[in-house]
């Protein structure tokens, strides 16, 4: 495969990651407003606070949208590396968003607390919270399942957190169950819980994206393709190798030394070879080599 062919192919996985990105939005919003709705209706915090934790999860989505469609923008003098950034800023903004929600679904909970705590939610709620997180774990099965084929990270990402909402809706089913049995107060226990969840994979979702905005690349990805590059005999040292990640885009740079014999013509095969090869193996976008000898 050839860079051309290589990067219509990194767009067409853009816009399956598009359509796929779209149809959880309509999921999410459908399941989040009949969530808040009920809650309100059948006088559950917990049911309330997870359609909040949903709601957050439709905006993620939008925002995944708008920077996917950002991302296939073609690349330009100004941005040689091209826009595929754009899908990483807008899993910094789902993380912010997911965080900023976090505290007031604690807060909420905590208000309620003190305020309904012997109120009992009915049981419509639990049969929507364990209902809606079984079909919620069904739709993170094909998530994580089409993420995984067109290698798309911010949906293999946002997968992850569906998985966690589907247990969560099941889990605050059980809860509100459990509030019918004269336990009110777990009702609103749950909703601080779910909270505290969301808090938590808003942080891990915010450390990832900062980790790679700022170019940060795992040292076992470098040394694995460091390995792969040390196969070829031409290169007797690898002096200097760095790495950047752009979502699906694998930047790579480095200096080789090799034979002072070799011409600038067998360097120019060379370097071919090792793109195409680094493309099979390692999924390698672009690779940049500078020779010393």
């Amino acid at each position: 495969m050839d860079y051309k062919d290589f990067e219509k192919n990194d767009i067409h996985v853009l816009k399956q990651a598009q359509v796929i990105a779209s149809m959880n939005v309509t999921f999410y919003l459908i399941i989040s407003i009949a969530k808040i709705v009920i809650g309100n209706i059948a006088k559950s915090t917990a049911l309330k606070a997870d359609g909040y934790n949903g709601a957050t999860d439709t905006l993620a989505y939008l925002i995944i949208i708008m920077g996917i469609a950002f991302a296939k923008r073609p690349k330009n003098q100004e941005h040689r590396f091209g826009y595929a950034k754009a899908e990483t800023i807008s899993t910094l903004i789902t993380s912010i968003l997911i965080i900023e929600t976090s505290f007031w679904v604690i807060w909420k909970g905590i208000i309620d607390w003190i305020n309904n705590s012997s109120e009992k939610p009915d049981l419509l709620a639990a049969v929507i919270g364990i209902g809606s997180g079984i079909l919620t774990f069904i739709i993170f099965l094909l998530n994580n399942y089409f993420a995984k084929k067109i290698q798309s990270k911010p949906l293999l990402t946002s997968s992850k957190d569906q998985k966690w909402d589907g247990i969560t809706s099941i889990l605050t089913g059980i809860a509100i169950l459990a509030s019918e049995l004269g336990f009110p107060w777990i009702d609103k226990l749950t909703a601080i819980v779910i909270g505290l969840l969301m808090f938590r994979t808003g942080l891990f979702i915010l450390n990832s994206s900062a980790f790679k905005l700022i170019d940060g690349f795992s040292n076992e990805s470098l040394n694995q393709v460091k390995f792969e590059l040390e196969k070829f005999r031409q290169i007797e040292k690898i002096v200097k190798i760095n790495g950047r990640e752009y979502e699906n885009d694998i930047y790579i740079s480095v200096i080789v030394k090799v034979d002072c014999c070799l011409t600038v013509n067998d360097t120019m095969k060379l370097t071919k070879t090792m793109q195409n090869y680094l493309q099979r193996r390692c999924g390698i976008y672009e690779l940049d080599v500078q020779y010393v000898s």
